[in-house]
Formats: structure tokens, sequence, C-alpha cells
């Protein structure tokens, strides 16, 4: 049971569309989802180094103009340095908490500096107790600058390399990225290559099996059953067709009995005629004079050529109308093809052709008449073309389980326009119009009919002078 079965050709090429595009689309909005992560982790990134670094140099600032106060309140004794000094220690602890929120990396050293600091102004604001002692005392404090910008240092260094390394894991991270939607894309275009596949078979299955099924009609295979899988309106042209192939095998059937009616009923009286132009030419009924005879000739001559046409027309449709033979005998072909020779011995001869047959012994299986009719047209043809002084040569040899027969004459050969429809029924070629002696157009047909009721093929070779006409026939068990 099929789990999709669209309604209309237009449903299953919009449902290949569909699916053929929902992957690319899916693959053009992952890349821009990874694109605007990147974007938003790099501008992220940026802003922290930013925002890091002017941290920690303004850490290193707020420490060079404390330190220029606490020198000359030293000197001064003045009260506002000494208040100074003391917003510059608040202004740094703000920028130390900020600058160690999410970097554990500068939390030690900052803490460090903000500790020593915290201690050099609290030395710096006490003013009791003996002077000497309390100026001892700032004096060493204000020695602890040095130490002061060391740790200063110590943190933008830290953060140049947080700098360094963030941007480091960014290409890292964009390397990552690029890779994944490098895989992800060829993935999902792996998977619309594999959707365009499938729809492409969907789609042009069905239009290949109308398309087969109309050529077997024209090539009058009206036998093989129309079978069209696909949409549902697909399917419904190929009930029509297979309809169209049942009424044309019906037709054809009528038209095969009518046309072997009205042959065996032309039979008996042409029969009838020829007979009555046989007696007239014995003299049976009376003496006749010159003319008389001429006349009766005439009528003799084309009451056979008549005869010949209409068994022709029976044999063609007793061709069409058996599947194979109804009784397979061993026949020789070899023997088959020297008969058949000889049987034309006297046209050879009157026009001076020189027929050569090379055969080999070899047997098949088969009705011997309509093998004999297969050859004697083959044979017939080519003496027919062939002109006077020519060359008609038949060559019988077996090729692994198959018997190959070539009948090649050196007359005109068959146009290249006229080579698809020499087999057809009725067909005569210009030069076929052109020969002494007609024929019917039926002579082809008949000999393709049989040699595929015998499971062979016949074919026109390519040639570079006159035709060449090759039939293939299996061989017999014990051939």
């Amino acid at each position: 049971m099929r789990l999709y079965r669209p309604h209309s050709f237009f449903a299953l090429l919009l449902t290949g569309f569909v699916l053929v595009s929902l992957p690319l689309f899916t693959a053009l909005y992952s890349s821009v989802k990874i694109l605007d992560v990147l974007v938003e982790q790099s501008t992220a990134a940026v802003f922290r180094s930013v925002d890091r670094l002017s941290d920690s140099r303004k850490v290193a600032a707020l420490l060079i103009d404390q330190e220029r106060n606490a020198l000359q309140y030293k000197i001064l004794g003045e009260s506002a340095l000494l208040e100074e000094v003391n917003a510059s220690l608040g202004e740094l602890e703000k920028v130390v908490l900020r600058l160690t929120q999410g970097e554990e990396e500068l939390v030690e050293p900052a803490h460090q500096l903000l500790a020593k600091d915290e201690n050099l102004v609290a030395v710096l604001n006490h003013g009791t107790g003996d002077p000497e002692r309390i100026l001892l005392e700032r004096e060493q404090a204000l020695s602890m600058y040095r130490e002061l910008n060391t740790f200063a240092a110590q943190l933008q260094r830290t953060s140049n390399q947080l700098m360094v390394d963030e941007v480091e894991g960014l290409k890292q991270r964009v390397s990552s990225d690029k890779a994944r939607m490098l895989w992800q894309t060829s993935g999902l275009i792996g998977f619309s290559v594999l959707f365009f596949i499938l729809f492409v078979f969907l789609i042009f299955r069905p239009v290949s099996q109308i398309d087969k099924g109309i050529e077997r009609l024209g090539d009058g295979d009206f036998a093989t059953p129309i079978r069209v899988s696909g949409p549902r309106d697909l399917e419904a042209l190929g009930y029509k067709l297979d309809w169209l192939r049942k009424r044309l095998a019906e037709l054809d059937r009528e038209k095969i009995k009518m046309v072997a009616h009205i042959s065996h009923e032309l039979k008996t009286p042409l029969a009838s005629i020829k007979e009555g132009a046989g007696l007239l030419r014995d003299e049976l009924v009376g003496p006749m004079n010159s003319n008389q005879k001429e006349v009766v000739g005439i009528l003799n001559k084309n009451c056979s050529k008549l005869q010949r046409l209409i068994q022709n027309i029976l044999d063609f449709n007793m061709a069409q109308a058996r599947k194979g033979p109804e009784g397979k005998t061993k026949v020789r072909l070899d023997g088959l093809l020297k008969e058949v020779a000889t049987d034309h011995k006297t046209s050879v001869l009157a026009r001076d052709i020189a027929l050569d047959v090379q055969v080999v012994a070899t047997e098949v299986d088969g009705d011997r008449q309509q093998l004999k009719i297969v050859f004697d047209n083959l044979i017939s043809n080519a003496v027919k073309f062939t002109p006077d002084r020519g060359t008609i040569s038949v060559r019988l040899k077996t090729n692994g389980k198959q018997a190959v027969c070539l009948v090649r004459d050196s007359g005109p050969g068959v146009k290249e326009d006229e080579r698809s429809r020499i087999f057809s029924p009725f067909f005569q070629g210009e030069e076929a119009k052109k020969a002494i002696v007609k024929g019917s157009g039926l002579g082809l047909a008949i000999s393709r009919e049989y040699v595929q009721a015998h499971n062979g093929t016949i074919r026109l070779l390519s040639s570079k002078q006159g035709a060449c006409f090759a039939v293939v026939l299996p061989l017999s068990e014990r051939g």
C-alpha cells in the first residue's frame, strides 16, 4: 500500500518542489542562526574586552591620582587632599568590583591590590599618637604605591591576556561552527539531491509508461496490457489507454476476420475465372485466333497475379492471427535455403545473376512452410532489385545457440528515410515502384511476423552497397 498517492500530476510536482526545497531552506535558516550566535558572542566578547581594559587602566589612573594626593597631603597636611585620597579609594572599590565580576583570573590580584590600598589609606587617616611615629608610618605606607602599581600593571597584563584568550576562543568557535555548518549544509543538500532523484523517478516513471504504451500501440502490440502507476489523473489516463488497446485489439481481430473472409470469398470466383481462362487457352471449347489467344494469356496472367496477392493477404493475416507455429518440427535450414535458391534458379540464370549460397548444417524447431516463405521472400526481393550480372550472397552460420542467415544483394539498397518502414505492411519504397516486377508490399511484413512467431528476429543491416537482411533463429535443442 502506497503511503502517498497524489490526486494529480500537478500535486506531485508541487510536493516534489516543497520536499526538495525544504532541506535547502533548513540549511539556510540553520546557517543564519549560527552566524547570529557568532555575531552575538563576538559583540559580547568585544564589549567585555573593552570594559576590562578600560577598568584596568582606570585602576592604574586612580592609583596615580591617589598617590599624588597622598604625597601632597604628607607635605601640606590639608584635609581636602585626604578627602581626595579617600574618594579615590571609594572609586577604586567600585572599579575593582566591576572588574572582577565573572573574571576569576582577576579576583586575587584585584583583592590584594584593594586590601593593600585600604591599609595604606587607613594609615594616612590615622592622626593620633606620637607625631614622629605617625610620620614614619605614613612614609612607609607611601612607599607601598610601587607595589600597588605593580598589581595594577599585573591587572592590565591579565586583562590583555584574557582578551587574547577570548579572541583565540572565538577563532576556535568560528572554526568549529564553520565545520558544523559545512557538514550540516552538505547533509541537507544531500537530502535535497535524494528527494530530487526520488521525485524525478516518480515523475518520469508514469510518463515513461505512457510513452512505452503508446509506442507499443503504434507498433501494433495490442496484447501487452498498459499499466500506469503514479498520480491518479495519470493512472486514469493509463486506464483509458488500456481501454483503447483492448478496443484496437478487438478491431484488429475483426479486421483480420473480415480480410480473411473477403480473401476466401474472392478465391472461389477467381479460381473459376482462371479455370475458364485455362479452358480457353487450351482450346477445349473451340479454336481461337491469335488476338483471342493474346487476350486469354493476359487474362490468365492477371488471374495468377491476383491469386498470389490474395494468398499474400491470407498469409499476412494468418501470421498476425497465430502466436506461433501450431506444430513444430525439426527443420534443416541449410537444405531449406538450397531448395529456395533452386526455385529461383530460372530467374537468376535469365538475368545472369551470380547466386552464391554458403551454408553449414543447421537445425531449428518450427514450421517448415512458414520458414520457407520467409527466405523465399528475402531471396525473391534480392533477385528483384539486383541488376543484371549482379551478385546475391546467402550465408548461414551458427553463433552460440542461434542460427544466423544473411541475405545480401548488390542492388540500390534501402534509403535512410525508408529503413524504419521497410517491414510495414503494404509499404513499397521508391526503388520498388521502379521495379519491373511489382509486388504487394507484404513480403517483408509476413517474414517479420513468421520470424517473430519462431522467437527470432529479422533486421535490415547497414551495408555500403545493396541491402543486407539478417535472420536470427534459436537452434533446436538437438542442433
